[in-house]
């Protein structure tokens, strides 16, 4: 039996119904972000390129800075927050979503991969973005990884990290990420 050690962990127990088994996968997930050295500041200057030139990480800020924008010619944005941006010169997909553990992303990911797929698709560039740029977008990113390079949760974390280091979602939305991995897992077996 799995010994919960912080509050996030009873948490995730209690609330969110989280096994032994995927208390134990998250811990192993935390300790990759633990594992890398860490500066006391965020680098927030610019986002991050995720993928090959056309997948990017960032804040509030970068999403509504038009010259930040138009130097990485952004045509998408992915906003994962509860505050909705002025800027209607690009494509925007709004997921409302509050920071917190409380958060649900879940049921937002197919939307999410259905957007960055096709914006892909039609060579298109998006600005995946919350208020830190630190959880809810790396959450959204972590899923699309995940479908797109069918990558596990740790495999596509680790990858995360070497292109934006303070990339770190809470404790609950990795929970949701180890059960969209065993859902695609499991869609992928049959």
């Amino acid at each position: 039996m799995y010994t919960v050690k912080n509050t996030r962990e009873k948490y995730l127990q209690e609330t969110c119904g989280a096994t032994d088994a995927e208390l134990i996968y998250i811990d192993s997930i935390r300790q990759l972000r633990r594992s890398c050295p860490r500066s006391n500041t965020i680098a927030n200057s610019q986002p991050s390129e995720i993928l090959d030139s056309w997948l990017f990480q960032g804040n509030w800020e970068h999403a509504n800075d038009s010259k930040i924008l138009d130097s990485l010619s952004i045509t998408h944005i992915l906003n994962v927050t509860d505050k909705v941006l002025p800027d209607q010169s690009r494509q925007i997909l709004h997921i409302r979503s509050k920071d917190g553990r409380s958060a649900e992303l879940s049921a937002a990911f197919q939307e999410t991969n259905t957007f960055l797929d096709t914006c892909h698709q039609q060579g298109g560039r998006v600005l995946v973005h919350c208020e830190r740029g630190v959880s809810r977008s790396s959450t959204i990113i972590l899923a699309f990884l995940m479908h797109h390079r069918k990558w596990a949760v740790p495999q596509a974390f680790e990858y995360l990290l070497t292109k934006r280091h303070e990339a770190i979602p809470n404790y609950a939305l990795i929970l949701q990420l180890v059960r969209c991995e065993h859902d695609l897992t499991k869609t992928n077996n049959e």
